[in-house]
């Protein structure tokens, strides 16, 4: 009797959906469509009219469909960096967007611009995880709960802890540096776990069926694991499916055990539209996802006509010329791998020397060297005719230039650090002009770094060798002059620190406006900048 009770029991337990707990199973479809990462890409591939259209068509077929944005919306082309974001913000809310949670580059515009962001988006967004340092309050709603028909779904929010780091890290400081917010990020991703776990139980106990966490974490391979989404989930229960974004990857179904020993699957569309996701929870409770790469019947005329508007309203300063290029000037491949965080490109040394070239322009009137971070530049310059909206769409960020005096030592130092990925890819590798260095990735890197990526202390053999400015060896107790964005020099981007830094030029213009002086000092982009200069000599 015992072991026929024990087997009704084994049978039973197979037969529970996809939540574990008990629930109140939809009478239709629910469908979740969901993008990451669209970075302003409002035209490109299926675009947002083609996301309109396909959100129609699943209106047809269910009652239920929900509109789902895991970040990095409002960054990343020239439409968000001309309207610092707010462009973006009318196109989603055009759309519907039913739940959403910030990226890391949702910040890029400043910690007032983002409070705006908080307040025009209809939807609002949601996390868990982004709280006040000292209060330990969260400045989210951790979720939001949506109910379809009898049946409740809830939607928690989860950013990067990245974010202090991979946005502008001076938004979630005080004025003496100080920082009073974060994400929860240690080093062991306790905290991030527990902040995750904090959510889905509340969400549970107020009666969720599903939870669908929404997350802006990826697995990026600079990125901590115990920040990643597998981490997430492994170190967590209660979750049924993840949304996720961050790391751009086209991941259909990826699935990842909790700590039950229940798989749980993970998705994410790649990024600027080049899909879509859908998510359905089915009458019985079983989870599904799908990447759809097209929309039958293309895109949606009214949604078109208003994006189109929006374009209007800076079309014309966008189209004018600048210059003219008889080769692609890359920031990567064709693949779309980045080449400008771990090796050298023509563009990136365009770049820094409109930046020596910006300084001229200074009372200071001179720099030594510049510097420019590679997850600073965005895409690749095409051949043909320049305009402003090439040089914007390059350095969309509205990173403003300086001109510090730092000394020898802490430039060896910032070098050090932007290198110590290699000859993985990092956001805060270093492009020069002025200066020649040397990396050898067969030494490994003696960087030590904070929970938060901050630069802490050069601790052994260091990887960077050979460094010259200006053809002589660097002397590190000399003091240089050196122009970068203020992003770099004075507000901890990448976790830079540059101890020390001098202020000589506080942000005299926007680091695009540099670019696009010096192309039209320029008129033909010349040859020398077809491809790499050898300013960096890699040792694989």
């Amino acid at each position: 009797m015992r072991k026929l009770l024990a087997f009704i029991l084994i049978i039973a337990a197979l037969m529970i959906p996809s939540s574990s707990f008990a629930v109140n199973l939809p009478d239709k479809d629910i469908i979740i469509i969901y993008t990451n990462d669209v970075h302003c890409g409002v035209d490109d591939f299926i675009g947002y009219a083609g996301l309109e259209l396909y959100k129609k068509q699943m209106q047809a077929q269910s009652p239920y469909v929900t509109l789902v944005d895991a970040g990095d919306a409002v960054q990343g082309a020239t439409i968000g960096a001309i309207s610092q974001g707010r462009y973006i913000i009318e196109i989603m809310n055009y759309l519907g967007y039913d739940v959403a949670v910030p990226g890391n580059h949702e910040f890029d515009y400043g910690w007032n611009q983002f409070e705006n962001f908080t307040k025009n988006l209809k939807c609002g967004y949601i996390s868990c995880n982004l709280r006040d340092s000292i209060t330990g309050q969260l400045f989210l709603k951790p979720y939001k709960i949506l109910k379809y028909g009898n049946t409740k779904v809830a939607y928690v929010g989860i950013c990067t802890p990245e974010s202090i780091t991979k946005s502008t890290p001076s938004s979630f400081m005080d004025s003496l540096g100080n920082y009073i917010y974060d994400f929860c990020g240690d080093k062991t991703g306790e905290k991030l776990c527990a902040a995750v776990q904090k959510a889905v139980d509340q969400a549970r106990d107020e009666g969720a069926d599903f939870v669908i966490a929404v997350a802006h974490l990826g697995e990026y391979e600079d990125t901590p694991k115990e920040w990643s989404s597998p981490s997430v989930i492994a170190g967590t229960r209660g979750i049924d499916a993840l949304i996720d974004g961050h790391s751009h990857e086209v991941t259909p179904g990826l699935k990842i055990k909790n700590l039950d020993g229940k798989e749980i699957i993970i998705t994410q569309t790649g990024t600027k539209l080049k899909n879509i996701g859908r998510m359905t929870i089915n009458t019985k409770g079983e989870i599904s996802t799908e990447i759809i790469s097209e929309v039958k019947g293309g895109r949606d005329n009214e949604a078109d006509k208003f994006i189109n508007e929006i374009k209007s309203r800076f079309e014309g300063t966008l189209n004018a010329h600048i210059g003219h290029s008889n080769f692609i000037l890359r920031a990567m491949d064709d693949n779309g791998t980045w080449l400008v965080r771990n090796g050298e490109t023509g563009l990136c040394n365009l770049i820094t020397d409109a930046l020596l070239y910006s300084a001229k322009s200074t009372k200071t009137g001179t720099a030594d060297i510049a510097f420019y971070n590679g997850g600073g530049i965005r895409t690749n310059i095409n051949p043909g005719e320049l305009t402003y909206g090439s040089a914007l769409s390059v350095l969309p960020f509205s990173n403003t230039v300086c001109i510090c005096e730092v000394s020898g030592q802490t430039i060896l130092d910032e070098l050090e650090h932007g290198a110590r990925n290699f000859p993985e890819r990092n956001g805060g590798f270093l492009h020069v002009a002025g200066m020649t260095y040397t990396i050898n990735g067969k030494i490994p890197s003696p960087v030590k770094i904070n929970e938060i990526g901050m630069l802490v202390s050069i601790e052994g053999e260091r990887r960077v060798s050979d460094v010259k400015i200006n053809g002589e060896p660097l002397d590190p107790e000399k003091l240089y002059k050196v122009v970068s964005t203020s992003y770099v020099l004075l507000a901890k981007g990448d976790g830079h620190i540059f101890k020390g830094a001098k202020i000589l030029e506080p942000d005299y213009e926007v680091a695009c406006d540099s670019l696009v002086h010096y192309i039209k000092s320029l008129g033909e982009i010349p040859e020398k900048y077809k491809d790499s200069q050898n300013r960096i000599t890699f040792i694989k």
